[in-house]
């Protein structure tokens, strides 16, 4: 490896993921480019983690270990945490349940090098269950997106894609130029469930965007990480809302993309109000939240509701029914 080689801060935010860390950390540290600053950061775990992490430290020079004295409550703010401690021209944000190829750092660094005016650089996510499982992947569109590698604007992404889903579905599998980090500045740490999803977006209105289809990156979904928590509290809806908002106010989209949107928006409030405790209290701060980006929503939102009930023949009103009175 050269001495000129670009240095990349890969930073590992860990919270009571000692079953994990193992399969993350040498996941890391085997990386077929070696030129790495590693920044392990623990949130004040309460299982084994900051043992583990130790040991590892002990083992590489490369790593720096960062202990919180305080629980920070946010996953985003130790995200900032990490890139203001970062030194290299390039950032991975390494989640500390995931793991990767060895290749990963090799073959990303690689899209930016030769893409100077990319900022972001992602690849394909595999599913994996807790037992690290493969269950297939996160990323692939009825139009093709996801299927082959592509190298596009920013700012069309944003504006074809980003207001229906995120589809950057996993920060393990993204490569950042910190020039670019700089200038879009930190991660909302108001939000726990769409926070990278608003920061993906404010990324790619600033710069090109890199894509490989080779599943690079393991994404790990299992019962104890914040996504799950999350969305069974409901506060999904109210994020999601929030991420339209910004984006309508950031670029002009379509009809199509538009009623994309908001059908993708009633849909996860259809299976949030079947499946999880959605209270009458979320829900009314939910269409508040879009009542600001669309004032005749709640219109809109009957009409949806309606032709979705309509479409499966009032089965989820059914289901919903039928779970109280047993209940």
């Amino acid at each position: 490896m050269s001495v000129s080689s670009p240095t990349v801060s890969v930073i590992i935010p860990n919270y009571n993921h000692a079953r994990y860390l193992p399969e993350r950390l040498d996941s890391v540290l085997n990386q077929t480019y070696r030129q790495l600053e590693v920044i392990l950061l623990d949130d004040c775990s309460t299982d084994e983690s900051r043992s583990i992490l130790e040991e590892y430290a002990r083992q590489d020079s490369r790593i720096r270990l960062v202990f919180n004295e305080q629980n920070s409550g946010s996953t985003f703010r130790q995200w900032n945490k990490g890139l203001g401690l970062a030194t290299g021209e390039y950032v991975w944000i390494a989640e500390s349940d995931d793991a990767a190829e060895l290749t990963l750092v090799e073959q990303l660094l690689g899209q930016l090098e030769t893409h100077p005016d990319a900022g972001l650089a992602y690849c394909q996510s595999c599913y994996i269950d807790a037992e690290s499982k493969r269950a297939g992947v996160a990323l692939l569109f009825e139009d093709g997106l996801g299927s082959a590698d592509y190298y596009r604007p920013g700012p069309e992404l944003v504006r074809r894609y980003m207001p229906i889903t995120n589809i950057v579905p996993n920060a393990s599998a993204v490569l950042l130029r910190r020039s670019t980090v700089t200038s879009v500045g930190p991660a909302p740490e108001d939000m726990r469930l769409a926070g990278d999803w608003l920061y993906w977006i404010r990324f790619m209105l600033q710069t090109n965007v890199c894509y490989l289809a080779a599943p690079l990156n393991y994404f790990r979904s299992h019962g104890q990480n914040v996504r799950s928590h999350t969305l069974a509290e409901g506060r999904n809806l109210i994020e999601m809302a929030r991420v339209l908002g910004y984006v309508r106010a950031q670029v002009e989209l379509t009809p199509v993309v538009y009623r994309q949107a908001l059908h993708m928006l009633v849909e996860r409030w259809f299976h949030t109000f079947i499946y999880s405790p959605l209270t009458w209290r979320g829900h009314q701060a939910f269409m508040h939240e879009m009542q600001r980006t669309e004032p005749g929503f709640p219109r809109i939102f009957a009409g949806l509701v309606l032709a979705r009930l309509a479409q499966n023949r009032f089965s989820g009103l059914k289901m919903l029914v039928a779970d109280k009175l047993l209940g």
